[in-house]
């Protein structure tokens, strides 16, 4: 009971599909996160294949892919980035930037972010052309989630208040980890069997990703929150997308 009580937790806080309502538990909460992303995928899988068998123009399948984050979410890992993105922008403080991220206005250079972000997410979407491609990427969305539930349960959060850490003080540490972990590697290693040089380009990607993201982000802001980690998910999904498509059209000249 305490299982599926974890489950609707994890779905209802971090996505808009409905669940069951139940007295929520958070001890597996962060263990069952990837598996919002396993939806993600798994509606990016149908309407890839559903364009297919249409024949759907590419620029609308991306159009479609690019939204479907937002709509299974709600946008609460998108909100984070903006946050983040106007808390790095500001080059203030940490006390400084943890206002910012408190401030529920949002700023120019937020806004420009996400403009940027969905730009480069639609035009490298619609080079996705293959059935392995579109498979890598919905991986995508599993593995920023079990590396973002990693992060959360090793790495230092920069207050003792919020939802954040309300989730991950309750949450069973070496549960998470292990599943976070695993989880990790099976995506990565669909991500090469999927596609050698891609999936060799996604793991580097992921890994500068997580590299950055705990010397400059979270050093920066004092540790993660709430919106450090919606800003890693999109970064690391963005990065994956990215690193399909390059690393596709590489590997003919590398083999």
């Amino acid at each position: 009971m305490r299982i599926l009580k974890s489950l609707c937790a994890a779905f209802s806080v971090y996505s808009r599909i409905p669940v069951p309502s139940v007295k929520p538990d958070t001890r597996y909460t962060l263990c069952f996160l990837p598996l919002v992303g396993a939806a993600v995928g798994a509606l990016l899988l149908l309407w890839f294949y559903i364009c297919s068998l249409a024949d759907v123009n590419r620029m609308c399948f991306a159009a479609v892919a690019a939204v479907l984050p937002l709509l299974v979410t709600g946008g609460i890992h998108a909100d984070g980035y903006i946050d983040t993105s106007d808390a790095l922008s500001s080059y203030g403080t940490k006390e400084k930037m943890l206002e910012i991220l408190k401030d529920p206005h949002v700023g120019a250079f937020g806004i420009i972010a996400a403009i940027a972000y969905y730009i480069l997410f639609f035009g490298f979407m619609t080079e996705i052309s293959t059935y392995n491609e579109a498979v890598t990427a919905a991986v995508g969305f599993v593995l920023s989630r079990s590396l973002c539930a990693l992060e959360i349960m090793l790495m230092r959060g920069a207050k003792n208040s919020g939802m954040l850490y309300s989730v991950s003080s309750d949450a069973n540490k070496p549960a998470t980890v292990c599943v976070s972990a695993l989880l990790t590697a099976a995506c990565a290693t669909a991500a090469v069997m999927l596609g050698a040089w891609s999936g060799i380009l996604v793991i580097l990607c992921q890994s500068a990703l997580v590299l950055y993201y705990k010397f400059f982000v979270a050093k920066k802001i004092g540790g993660i929150t709430g919106d450090t980690c919606g800003y890693f998910i999109q970064m690391s999904e963005l990065l994956t997308v990215i690193a399909v498509v390059v690393g596709g059209r590489l590997a003919p000249f590398l083999i």
